[in-house]
């Protein structure tokens, strides 16, 4: 498969992963030029007529979601060897199972604004009567973003349910089949209840349960675990980590309690429930652990010594402004060194002027840098304004391109249907939609 065009787009680079129903592959639009993921299920389900009806209407609810936090999908259809395939945006970064493993677990601030992604992304899928119902850490990605830290996307919606608006299940759902990983699901699923959207909520209380501690509310051996969710109380998480906040701790209890109807109902109450929580990141994304930070070298101090010598000349002090801007400067490699840099220099001049009381030259450096600091405050929030309206420019034009080429993939299905082929009229008729649908594509892309 590597190297091969598919469908006459896509150019397989790798492959990312491979499950029970297909495979996935990193793929590159050859007409855009963008990297995306494909999904190919396996020869075997092509063949089933039902399947292949549950699987186009599974992708048109998942085409509906329009939310920063939740993979978009672009296409879908069938391969010339009758293989059912998904196209979808790649997500570039590690899975949060492969960040707990190596960081253990997150700080509050950090959890907070992963919890704050996820609530968000999952009650917009609610609103549009889809459930993931299988919500764990394996399924979200830090998605690497040159403007944001830990910014979640969220994977795997193929086995989403579609409730239709009167919350009945979908006929085309194989009744009494359990979807999920036992350590994230809701007690209700393990009895065989039908789907219901507060699942989702309660994984998410187990999701933040391993955030904050590193690992789930429950674990063991399968059947011990699936008891437990239905049988258990979870464990307080002030008991075993002090520093949680109670109300933190309050929220993640109520997300993982027993009965649906006494659980926090929706994704919209948890999203206002985490902003009332003390730390909640209100202004900035949260440093990904191991930030870089500035330290002095050893042996050295920012503290002028203070048995410099009298014959240090005004102008010497006069320059500091200079000085301190070319060291800006050249801290320009990263956000984070230029915040550091910047502090240090802001207490040297400080120190120095305690040093120097009276001098002249000095307080006007300390004025400078004063007004340096207010000039640079002011251009980072504008650079803020500007970055957060880029990025919804860029979010508006993914999401027409989303339903622009899945409407062409909906005509294309119904263009190569062997069951029912359309007419010879009809057929032109579809390739000429086509083709119109494909150059608004390009005029986007």
């Amino acid at each position: 498969m590597i190297g091969a065009i598919l469908d006459g787009t896509y150019r397989v680079v790798r492959l990312i992963g491979e499950g029970a129903t297909g495979e996935v592959y990193l793929v590159e639009h050859i007409h855009i030029g963008r990297h995306e993921a494909i999904k190919v299920l396996r020869p075997e389900l092509a063949a089933d007529a039902r399947l292949a009806s549950r699987f186009r209407r599974e992708a048109r609810a998942i085409n509906r979601l329009r939310h920063p936090n939740i993979i978009g999908i672009y296409d879908f259809g069938r391969l010339p060897d009758g293989r059912l395939y998904l196209t979808m945006e790649h997500a570039n970064g590690e899975t949060l199972d492969v960040v707990l493993r190596r960081t253990g677990r997150l700080d509050v601030v950090r959890s907070l604004y992963v919890l704050h992604q996820l609530a968000s992304a999952i009650d917009h899928a609610h609103s549009h009567g889809v459930v993931h119902r299988d919500l764990k850490p394996h399924n979200l990605v830090l998605v690497e973003d040159k403007q944001k830290n830990d910014v979640i996307k969220i994977l795997d919606f193929g086995l989403a349910k579609v409730l239709n608006p009167g919350g009945e299940r979908d006929e085309l759902t194989l009744r009494g089949e359990i979807f999920g990983t036992a350590e994230y699901m809701a007690p209700e699923r393990l009895g065989g209840g039908p789907d219901d959207p507060r699942s989702d909520l309660y994984a998410i209380g187990c999701i933040a349960f391993e955030l904050l501690t590193g690992k789930p509310p429950f674990t063991g051996p399968r059947a011990l675990v699936m008891a437990s969710h239905m049988q258990t109380p979870p464990p307080a998480l002030g008991r075993a980590f002090p520093g949680i906040p109670g109300i933190l701790d309050l929220i993640v209890q109520q997300l993982l309690v027993k009965e649906p109807a006494q659980r926090m109902q929706s994704g919209k109450q948890l999203v206002s429930a985490l902003e009332q929580v003390p730390g909640f990141p209100r202004t900035s994304t949260p440093g990904r652990a191991g930030r870089l930070s500035i330290a002095p070298p050893v042996g050295a101090s920012v503290t002028p010594n203070v048995e410099v010598h009298d014959e240090v000349t005004m102008r010497e002090r006069a320059g500091a402004p200079r000085q301190m801007a070319y060291a800006e400067t050249a801290a320009a490699a990263t956000e984070e060194v230029r915040d550091e840099v910047f502090k240090a220099l802001v207490a040297l001049a400080e120190e120095t002027s305690d040093l120097y009381p009276g001098d002249g030259a000095l307080t006007m450096v300390l004025v400078d840098v004063e007004r340096f600091e207010a000039d640079r405050a002011r251009f980072v929030r504008e650079r803020a304004q500007l970055e957060e309206r880029h990025a919804s420019a860029a979010q508006s034009v993914r999401e027409r391109e989303g339903s622009l080429r899945f409407a062409i993939a909906e005509l294309r299905f119904e263009r190569q249907r062997k069951d029912q082929p359309p007419a010879e009229a009809q057929a032109k008729d579809l390739d000429f939609q086509i083709a119109q649908l494909d150059g608004r594509v390009r005029e986007l892309t």
